[in-house]
Protein backbone atom coordinates (compact mmCIF):
# COMPACT_ATOMS: atom_id res chain seq x y z
CA UNK A 1 0.00 0.00 0.00
CA UNK A 2 1.28 3.44 -0.89
CA UNK A 3 0.25 5.48 2.17
CA UNK A 4 0.69 8.83 0.43
CA UNK A 5 -1.93 8.05 -2.18
CA UNK A 6 -5.06 10.03 -1.37
CA UNK A 7 -4.37 13.20 0.65
CA UNK A 8 -2.87 16.13 -1.18
CA UNK A 9 -0.63 18.56 0.72
CA UNK A 10 -1.48 22.09 -0.40
CA UNK A 11 1.05 24.22 1.44
CA UNK A 12 4.15 22.86 3.08
CA UNK A 13 5.01 25.38 5.78
CA UNK A 14 7.24 22.85 7.47
CA UNK A 15 9.47 19.97 6.53
CA UNK A 16 6.73 17.52 7.47
CA UNK A 17 5.89 15.10 4.67
CA UNK A 18 2.39 13.68 4.91
CA UNK A 19 3.45 10.16 4.05
CA UNK A 20 1.14 8.70 6.64
CA UNK A 21 -1.84 10.38 4.97
CA UNK A 22 -2.77 8.94 1.58
CA UNK A 23 -4.21 11.26 -1.05
CA UNK A 24 -6.42 11.06 -4.10
CA UNK A 25 -7.73 13.02 -7.07
CA UNK A 26 -10.25 12.48 -9.80
CA UNK A 27 -9.05 11.43 -13.18
CA UNK A 28 -11.53 11.62 -16.03
CA UNK A 29 -11.64 9.75 -19.30
CA UNK A 30 -10.37 11.64 -22.34
CA UNK A 31 -13.29 13.12 -24.26
CA UNK A 32 -15.79 12.90 -21.41
CA UNK A 33 -18.88 15.07 -21.92
CA UNK A 34 -21.86 15.77 -19.68
CA UNK A 35 -24.60 18.38 -19.70
CA UNK A 36 -23.18 20.16 -22.73
CA UNK A 37 -19.74 20.39 -21.13
CA UNK A 38 -16.53 18.52 -21.84
CA UNK A 39 -13.49 17.36 -19.87
CA UNK A 40 -13.17 18.65 -16.28
CA UNK A 41 -16.13 20.99 -16.69
CA UNK A 42 -18.25 17.95 -17.51
CA UNK A 43 -17.00 16.15 -14.43
CA UNK A 44 -17.85 19.14 -12.24
CA UNK A 45 -21.24 19.51 -13.96
CA UNK A 46 -22.04 15.90 -13.06
CA UNK A 47 -20.98 16.45 -9.45
CA UNK A 48 -23.19 19.54 -9.14
CA UNK A 49 -26.23 18.21 -11.01
CA UNK A 50 -28.40 18.41 -7.91
CA UNK A 51 -31.64 18.13 -9.86
CA UNK A 52 -30.83 14.57 -10.94
CA UNK A 53 -28.50 13.73 -8.03
CA UNK A 54 -29.66 15.71 -4.97
CA UNK A 55 -27.43 13.77 -2.55
CA UNK A 56 -24.32 15.08 -4.34
CA UNK A 57 -24.99 18.36 -2.53
CA UNK A 58 -23.77 16.77 0.72
CA UNK A 59 -20.27 16.10 -0.68
CA UNK A 60 -17.47 18.51 0.13
CA UNK A 61 -13.75 18.89 0.55
CA UNK A 62 -11.74 18.45 3.72
CA UNK A 63 -9.04 20.88 4.87
CA UNK A 64 -6.54 18.85 6.89
CA UNK A 65 -4.42 21.12 9.10
CA UNK A 66 -1.06 19.66 10.02
CA UNK A 67 1.56 20.51 12.61
CA UNK A 68 3.90 23.18 11.23
CA UNK A 69 1.21 24.87 9.15
CA UNK A 70 0.88 22.56 6.16
CA UNK A 71 -2.63 21.91 4.86
CA UNK A 72 -3.78 18.77 3.11
CA UNK A 73 -6.88 18.17 1.00
CA UNK A 74 -9.28 15.28 1.42
CA UNK A 75 -12.95 14.66 0.67
CA UNK A 76 -15.93 13.85 2.85
CA UNK A 77 -19.72 13.46 2.99
CA UNK A 78 -22.19 15.11 5.34
CA UNK A 79 -24.46 12.36 6.70
CA UNK A 80 -26.76 14.66 8.63
CA UNK A 81 -26.64 18.27 9.83
CA UNK A 82 -23.71 17.52 12.16
CA UNK A 83 -21.84 14.30 11.31
CA UNK A 84 -19.28 13.88 8.52
CA UNK A 85 -17.89 10.64 7.09
CA UNK A 86 -14.39 10.42 5.61
CA UNK A 87 -11.44 8.02 5.37
CA UNK A 88 -9.58 7.00 8.52
CA UNK A 89 -6.23 7.73 6.89
CA UNK A 90 -7.14 11.42 6.59
CA UNK A 91 -6.17 11.63 10.26
CA UNK A 92 -2.91 10.83 12.00
CA UNK A 93 -1.13 12.24 15.07
CA UNK A 94 0.30 15.10 12.96
CA UNK A 95 -3.20 16.39 12.15
CA UNK A 96 -4.31 19.27 14.37
CA UNK A 97 -7.79 19.98 12.98
CA UNK A 98 -10.27 19.49 10.12
CA UNK A 99 -12.50 21.90 8.24
CA UNK A 100 -15.34 20.44 6.19
CA UNK A 101 -15.88 22.76 3.22
CA UNK A 102 -19.34 22.80 1.65
CA UNK A 103 -20.46 25.37 -0.89
CA UNK A 104 -17.16 27.20 -0.42
CA UNK A 105 -17.87 27.66 3.30
CA UNK A 106 -15.55 25.99 5.86
CA UNK A 107 -17.17 24.36 8.90
CA UNK A 108 -14.82 23.53 11.76
CA UNK A 109 -14.78 20.04 13.18
CA UNK A 110 -15.14 19.25 16.85
CA UNK A 111 -11.98 17.15 17.01
CA UNK A 112 -13.00 15.67 20.35
CA UNK A 113 -15.74 13.84 18.43
CA UNK A 114 -13.35 12.23 15.93
CA UNK A 115 -14.12 8.51 15.88
CA UNK A 116 -11.97 6.11 13.90
CA UNK A 117 -13.16 2.66 12.99
CA UNK A 118 -11.90 0.36 15.79
CA UNK A 119 -9.96 -1.76 13.29
CA UNK A 120 -8.21 1.10 11.48
CA UNK A 121 -4.48 1.20 12.19
CA UNK A 122 -4.54 4.55 14.04
CA UNK A 123 -7.56 3.62 16.15
CA UNK A 124 -7.35 3.51 19.97
CA UNK A 125 -6.52 0.29 21.85
CA UNK A 126 -7.02 -2.61 21.88
CA UNK A 127 -5.99 -2.70 18.22
CA UNK A 128 -3.73 0.36 18.03
CA UNK A 129 -0.68 -1.83 17.39
CA UNK A 130 -2.33 -3.90 14.66
CA UNK A 131 -0.58 -3.58 11.32
CA UNK A 132 -3.15 -2.44 8.78
CA UNK A 133 -2.56 -3.87 5.35
CA UNK A 134 -3.98 -2.93 1.99
CA UNK A 135 -6.46 -5.78 2.20
CA UNK A 136 -8.14 -4.49 5.35
CA UNK A 137 -11.32 -2.60 4.53
CA UNK A 138 -11.89 -0.46 7.63
CA UNK A 139 -10.47 2.87 6.49
CA UNK A 140 -13.24 5.03 7.98
CA UNK A 141 -13.61 8.01 10.31
CA UNK A 142 -16.54 10.05 11.59
CA UNK A 143 -16.48 13.49 13.17
CA UNK A 144 -19.02 16.01 14.34
CA UNK A 145 -19.07 19.64 13.26
CA UNK A 146 -18.59 22.30 15.93
CA UNK A 147 -21.95 23.72 14.86
CA UNK A 148 -24.62 22.07 12.70
CA UNK A 149 -25.23 23.11 9.12
CA UNK A 150 -28.75 24.42 8.58
CA UNK A 151 -30.64 24.92 5.36
CA UNK A 152 -32.11 22.71 2.66
CA UNK A 153 -29.97 19.69 1.83
CA UNK A 154 -30.62 16.07 0.96
CA UNK A 155 -28.45 13.85 3.10
CA UNK A 156 -27.49 10.45 1.69
CA UNK A 157 -28.89 7.19 2.91
CA UNK A 158 -26.48 4.28 3.29
CA UNK A 159 -26.50 1.45 0.76
CA UNK A 160 -26.84 -1.63 2.96
CA UNK A 161 -27.54 -4.32 0.35
CA UNK A 162 -24.81 -6.76 -0.62
CA UNK A 163 -25.56 -6.75 -4.35
CA UNK A 164 -23.11 -4.02 -5.43
CA UNK A 165 -21.15 -6.25 -7.83
CA UNK A 166 -21.60 -5.23 -11.46
CA UNK A 167 -23.66 -2.12 -10.70
CA UNK A 168 -22.99 1.33 -12.11
CA UNK A 169 -21.62 3.82 -9.59
CA UNK A 170 -20.63 7.47 -9.34
CA UNK A 171 -17.55 8.47 -7.32
CA UNK A 172 -16.94 12.04 -6.18
CA UNK A 173 -14.00 13.84 -4.68
CA UNK A 174 -12.24 17.18 -4.30
CA UNK A 175 -8.71 16.19 -5.21
CA UNK A 176 -6.40 17.00 -8.10
CA UNK A 177 -7.48 16.44 -11.69
CA UNK A 178 -6.08 14.28 -14.44
CA UNK A 179 -7.18 12.38 -17.52
CA UNK A 180 -6.57 8.81 -18.50
CA UNK A 181 -3.49 9.84 -20.46
CA UNK A 182 -2.26 12.99 -18.64
CA UNK A 183 -1.14 12.72 -14.98
CA UNK A 184 -2.85 14.89 -12.40
CA UNK A 185 0.35 16.82 -11.68
CA UNK A 186 0.53 17.99 -15.31
CA UNK A 187 -2.91 19.62 -15.15
CA UNK A 188 -3.52 23.24 -14.22
CA UNK A 189 -4.42 23.59 -10.55
CA UNK A 190 -7.66 25.04 -9.25
CA UNK A 191 -9.47 25.37 -5.91
CA UNK A 192 -10.82 22.13 -4.46
CA UNK A 193 -13.99 21.75 -6.53
CA UNK A 194 -15.96 18.53 -6.35
CA UNK A 195 -15.80 16.42 -9.52
CA UNK A 196 -17.43 13.11 -10.36
CA UNK A 197 -16.96 10.02 -12.51
CA UNK A 198 -18.90 6.92 -13.41
CA UNK A 199 -17.59 3.39 -13.16
CA UNK A 200 -18.72 -0.22 -12.70
CA UNK A 201 -18.18 -2.20 -9.50
CA UNK A 202 -15.82 -4.95 -10.67
CA UNK A 203 -14.86 -6.64 -7.38
CA UNK A 204 -16.29 -6.76 -3.89
CA UNK A 205 -14.60 -8.05 -0.75
CA UNK A 206 -15.94 -8.83 2.69
CA UNK A 207 -14.22 -9.49 6.00
CA UNK A 208 -15.17 -9.97 9.63
CA UNK A 209 -13.08 -9.34 12.72
CA UNK A 210 -14.19 -9.95 16.29
CA UNK A 211 -12.85 -7.99 19.27
CA UNK A 212 -14.30 -7.56 22.72
CA UNK A 213 -17.17 -9.85 21.69
CA UNK A 214 -18.15 -7.42 18.92
CA UNK A 215 -18.14 -8.42 15.25
CA UNK A 216 -16.96 -5.73 12.82
CA UNK A 217 -17.59 -6.03 9.10
CA UNK A 218 -15.24 -4.63 6.48
CA UNK A 219 -14.38 -4.85 2.83
CA UNK A 220 -13.94 -2.98 -0.44
CA UNK A 221 -15.73 -2.08 -3.61
CA UNK A 222 -13.14 -2.30 -6.39
CA UNK A 223 -13.17 -0.65 -9.83
CA UNK A 224 -10.69 -0.21 -12.66
CA UNK A 225 -10.28 2.83 -14.91
CA UNK A 226 -10.91 1.54 -18.44
CA UNK A 227 -9.68 3.40 -21.50
CA UNK A 228 -10.65 3.24 -25.13
CA UNK A 229 -7.16 3.53 -26.63
CA UNK A 230 -5.88 0.30 -25.13
CA UNK A 231 -8.62 -2.16 -24.10
CA UNK A 232 -5.93 -4.30 -22.47
CA UNK A 233 -5.85 -1.68 -19.72
CA UNK A 234 -9.14 -3.05 -18.42
CA UNK A 235 -6.95 -4.16 -15.54
CA UNK A 236 -9.35 -6.37 -13.63
CA UNK A 237 -10.11 -8.37 -16.77
CA UNK A 238 -6.45 -9.35 -17.09
CA UNK A 239 -3.89 -11.24 -15.09
CA UNK A 240 -0.33 -9.96 -14.75
CA UNK A 241 1.31 -12.38 -12.38
CA UNK A 242 1.51 -16.14 -11.86
CA UNK A 243 -0.48 -15.64 -8.66
CA UNK A 244 -3.55 -14.79 -10.71
CA UNK A 245 -5.90 -11.85 -10.99
CA UNK A 246 -4.32 -8.81 -9.29
CA UNK A 247 -7.55 -7.71 -7.66
CA UNK A 248 -5.41 -5.98 -5.07
CA UNK A 249 -2.10 -4.45 -6.10
CA UNK A 250 0.31 -2.66 -3.80
CA UNK A 251 2.97 -1.71 -6.36
CA UNK A 252 5.23 -4.62 -5.49
CA UNK A 253 3.14 -7.76 -5.27
CA UNK A 254 -0.18 -9.37 -6.02
CA UNK A 255 -2.33 -10.06 -2.99
CA UNK A 256 -4.77 -12.88 -3.54
CA UNK A 257 -6.07 -13.31 0.02
CA UNK A 258 -7.62 -11.09 2.66
CA UNK A 259 -6.12 -10.43 6.07
CA UNK A 260 -8.06 -11.45 8.07
CA UNK A 261 -9.65 -14.04 5.84
CA UNK A 262 -12.72 -13.04 3.86
CA UNK A 263 -14.42 -13.32 0.51
CA UNK A 264 -13.51 -11.87 -2.89
CA UNK A 265 -16.06 -11.82 -5.70
CA UNK A 266 -15.39 -10.66 -9.26
CA UNK A 267 -17.35 -9.94 -12.41
CA UNK A 268 -16.75 -9.84 -16.14
CA UNK A 269 -18.01 -6.24 -16.09
CA UNK A 270 -14.36 -5.32 -15.56
CA UNK A 271 -14.00 -5.65 -19.34
CA UNK A 272 -16.90 -3.29 -20.05
CA UNK A 273 -16.29 0.43 -20.45
CA UNK A 274 -19.00 2.55 -18.89
CA UNK A 275 -20.75 4.64 -21.53
CA UNK A 276 -23.04 7.66 -21.25
CA UNK A 277 -24.49 8.95 -24.51
CA UNK A 278 -21.86 6.90 -26.38
CA UNK A 279 -19.00 8.57 -24.45
CA UNK A 280 -16.67 6.68 -22.16
CA UNK A 281 -17.07 8.42 -18.83
CA UNK A 282 -15.16 6.21 -16.43
CA UNK A 283 -12.87 7.68 -13.83
CA UNK A 284 -10.88 6.96 -10.73
CA UNK A 285 -9.71 8.69 -7.54
CA UNK A 286 -6.30 10.32 -7.07
CA UNK A 287 -4.64 12.80 -4.61
CA UNK A 288 -7.25 14.68 -2.60
CA UNK A 289 -10.19 12.30 -3.17
CA UNK A 290 -9.60 10.24 -0.04
CA UNK A 291 -12.75 9.98 2.03
CA UNK A 292 -15.01 10.91 -0.89
CA UNK A 293 -18.15 8.89 -1.58
CA UNK A 294 -19.24 6.36 -4.16
CA UNK A 295 -22.98 6.24 -4.84
CA UNK A 296 -25.08 3.39 -6.26
CA UNK A 297 -28.64 3.68 -7.57
CA UNK A 298 -31.00 1.63 -5.41
CA UNK A 299 -34.23 0.02 -6.60
CA UNK A 300 -36.24 2.78 -4.91
CA UNK A 301 -34.74 5.30 -7.33
CA UNK A 302 -32.35 6.88 -4.79
CA UNK A 303 -28.59 7.19 -5.18
CA UNK A 304 -27.21 5.85 -1.90
CA UNK A 305 -23.78 6.01 -0.28
CA UNK A 306 -22.09 2.68 -1.02
CA UNK A 307 -18.35 3.35 -0.64
CA UNK A 308 -15.67 5.66 0.76
CA UNK A 309 -12.48 6.20 -1.25
CA UNK A 310 -9.49 4.58 0.45
CA UNK A 311 -6.60 3.93 -1.94
CA UNK A 312 -5.55 2.77 -5.39
CA UNK A 313 -2.72 1.60 -7.61
CA UNK A 314 -1.88 0.87 -11.23
CA UNK A 315 0.09 -2.17 -12.47
CA UNK A 316 0.32 -0.53 -15.91
CA UNK A 317 2.13 2.57 -14.71
CA UNK A 318 5.87 1.91 -14.78
CA UNK A 319 6.74 5.29 -13.27
CA UNK A 320 4.38 4.68 -10.38
CA UNK A 321 5.75 1.23 -9.79
CA UNK A 322 9.25 2.74 -9.89
CA UNK A 323 8.39 4.95 -6.94
CA UNK A 324 7.39 8.21 -8.65
CA UNK A 325 3.98 8.27 -7.02
CA UNK A 326 0.43 7.59 -8.08
CA UNK A 327 -0.33 9.44 -11.32
CA UNK A 328 -3.91 8.50 -12.20
CA UNK A 329 -3.87 6.94 -15.66
CA UNK A 330 -5.92 4.32 -17.49
CA UNK A 331 -5.52 0.99 -15.77
CA UNK A 332 -5.91 2.37 -12.24
CA UNK A 333 -7.47 0.01 -9.72
CA UNK A 334 -9.42 1.81 -7.01
CA UNK A 335 -10.55 0.66 -3.57
CA UNK A 336 -13.54 2.10 -1.72
CA UNK A 337 -14.48 0.91 1.76
CA UNK A 338 -17.71 -1.06 1.43
CA UNK A 339 -20.52 0.67 3.34
CA UNK A 340 -22.79 -2.38 3.32
CA UNK A 341 -20.19 -4.12 5.49
CA UNK A 342 -19.59 -1.11 7.77
CA UNK A 343 -23.06 0.39 8.22
CA UNK A 344 -23.53 -1.23 11.64
CA UNK A 345 -20.44 0.59 12.92
CA UNK A 346 -21.56 3.90 11.41
CA UNK A 347 -24.99 3.62 13.04
CA UNK A 348 -23.34 2.74 16.36
CA UNK A 349 -21.64 6.16 16.30
CA UNK A 350 -24.41 8.36 14.89
CA UNK A 351 -28.20 7.95 14.99
CA UNK A 352 -29.72 6.15 12.04
CA UNK A 353 -31.57 8.81 10.00
CA UNK A 354 -35.27 8.70 9.27
CA UNK A 355 -36.51 8.49 5.70
CA UNK A 356 -37.81 12.06 5.90
CA UNK A 357 -36.19 14.92 4.05
CA UNK A 358 -32.98 16.12 5.71
CA UNK A 359 -31.30 19.46 6.26
CA UNK A 360 -28.76 20.94 3.81
CA UNK A 361 -27.43 24.19 2.46
CA UNK A 362 -29.72 26.56 0.62
CA UNK A 363 -29.97 26.51 -3.16
CA UNK A 364 -27.58 29.41 -3.64
CA UNK A 365 -24.88 27.70 -1.61
CA UNK A 366 -25.44 24.41 -3.38
CA UNK A 367 -24.39 25.97 -6.66
CA UNK A 368 -20.97 26.56 -5.13
CA UNK A 369 -20.33 23.00 -4.01
CA UNK A 370 -16.86 21.85 -4.89
CA UNK A 371 -15.56 18.36 -5.72
CA UNK A 372 -12.64 16.87 -7.46
CA UNK A 373 -12.67 13.57 -9.16
CA UNK A 374 -11.41 11.35 -11.92
CA UNK A 375 -13.78 10.47 -14.68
Amino acid sequence: MKPCYFVRVLAAASAFVACTIPAGAIEIADGFTYGGNSSFAASHALATDFDNYPVFGAVGSLNIHLQGGAVGTGSATLLNSEWVLTAGHCWNPNVTSFDFVLGGVPYAADMTSLTLHPLWKNAPPPLADRTAGTSQGWDLALFKLAAPITGNLTFPELYTKSDELGKAAVTLGAGDLGTGTVPWYDQSSSPPLVHAAFNVIDRVTSQTWTTNATDYGGGFLVTDFDGSADPDQNTLDNSYHPGGDPWLWDGNSTITALDPAGDITGTSSSSDQYLLDADIVEGAPAPGDSGGPTFILDTDGKWKLAGVTSWGSNPWDELYNGGSGFRGLYGDVNYMVRISEASDWIYSVIPEPSSAALLILGASALCLLRTRRKV
